[in-house]
C-alpha cells in the first residue's frame, strides 16, 4: 500500500484520539547521497491528503535528526517529536534548550526512564520531570507484551509496566506495539481512584528487587549512564537538494550506484511508518 493510501485511511477514520504518526529515518543521508528530499515529499503527501486543513486529526512527525525537525518547523505546524535513540541518564540544560527550540515532545527509550541492569531496575532517572519542566511532552518507547522485553520488577506483566511509566514516572504517553493492551489499561476504572487505588495499581518501586537478592547473586554495578549534551542535538542545516543539469539542459538522472552508506541504522534508506503508528500514538493521547 502506498503512503497516500495510508494517509487517506487515517482521514477516513476520523476517530477521537487518533493521530497520524510519521517516523522519518535517514532523511539527511538520502538528501546528501541520493538527492531525494524526503521532507518535502512527506509534506506534499500530507497536503495532498488534506491534513494541512484538518484540525480534528493531529499529525506528529518523529525523527532522530534535529535538522529534519527544524525544516518541518519552518514549513508546517505539525507536532514534532525528537527521538533520542540512545540510552541516556541525564541531559544538560543547554541540550534541553536546543530541543525545545525545534520540538514539542521527546521520545525516550524505556531504559532512560527506569535504569535497568541485567533485567532488574536500579533507579528512576530525573529526565522526565526535567524535560517536562522545559515544556516538552515525554513519550516512553517501545512497550511490548512479551515478557522477555520487561525487567523482572514488572512481574512479566505488560499492564504493570504501563502503570509504572504512566503512574510512576508520569510520562505524557507511551509508544507501544500493542495498543489494545494500553487501551485496556486506560479503561481500568481503578486508575482514576487517586489515593484510593488498590495495591495492585500502585507503580513498582525502582530497584525494589535487588535488595532481596543475596549479594553474590546481584549483578555487577551499572556503569554511569551517558549524559545528553548539546553536541548530540545540534546538527548542520538540512541539506538543500538540487538536481544537477546535464550538458543538454535536461535533468541528470539520479546516480545508479550511490556512495557507500554509513554503518549501523543508516544502511536502511528510509522508513515511513504510517499504518501501525497511526494506532500507537492514538493510545498515547488516550493515556494523558
Amino acid at each position: 500500500m502506498e503512503s497516500a493510501s495510508y494517509l487517506n485511511q487515517g482521514l477516513a477514520r476520523d476517530l477521537p484520539g487518533i493521530c497520524c504518526f510519521v517516523w522519518l529515518q535517514n532523511a539527511v543521508f538520502m538528501a546528501e547521497q541520493l538527492r531525494i528530499d524526503v521532507v518535502d515529499a512527506v509534506i506534499s503527501a500530507l497536503n495532498d491528503a488534506g491534513y494541512n486543513n484538518k484540525t480534528a486529526l493531529e499529525v506528529m512527525i518523529q525523527s532522530t535528526d534535529s535538522s529534519v525537525l527544524v525544516k518541518f518547523k519552518q514549513l508546517t505546524k505539525y507536532k514534532l517529536v525528537y527521538k533520542i535513540d540512545e540510552v541516556v541518564g541525564d541531559a544538560i540544560a543547554s541540550s534541553i534548550k536546543d530541543i525545545d527550540a525545534f520540538a514539542d515532545a521527546v521520545a525516550l527509550p524505556k531504559e532512560s526512564i527506569y535504569a535497568v541492569n541485567n533485567l532488574f531496575t536500579t533507579e528512576i532517572t530525573g529526565l522526565v520531570p526535567k524535560l517536562q519542566a522545559a515544556g516538552l511532552d515525554v513519550y516512553a518507547y517501545v512497550l511490548q507484551n512479551e515478557f522477555v522485553s520487561q525487567p523482572w520488577d514488572f512481574l512479566s506483566d505488560a499492564t504493570v509496566e504501563i502503570n509504572a511509566y504512566v503512574a510512576g514516572a508520569e510520562v505524557d504517553g507511551i509508544i507501544t506495539q500493542f495498543p489494545g493492551t494500553a487501551s485496556r489499561y486506560k479503561r481500568n476504572s481503578c486508575a482514576k481512584l487517586q489515593s484510593k487505588k488498590p495495591n495492585y495499581m500502585l507503580p513498582i518501586e525502582a530497584g525494589g528487587l535487588l535488595p532481596l537478592m543475596a549479594p553474590v547473586a546481584q549483578p555487577p554495578a551499572l556503569a554511569p549512564m551517558p549524559v545528553l549534551n548539546a553536541t548530540d542535538v545540534v546538527e548542520p542545516p538540512f541539506p538543500h537538494v538540487t538536481t544537477p543539469k546535464s550538458s543538454g539542459g535536461a535533468e541528470a538522472p539520479p546516480p545508479t550506484a550511490p556512495p557507500k552508506a554509513p554503518s549501523s541504522g543508516q544502511r536502511q534508506i528510509a522508513s515511513l511508518f504510517l499504518a501501525l503508528p497511526l494506532v500507537m500514538l492514538s493510545v498515547v493521547h488516550l493515556l494523558v
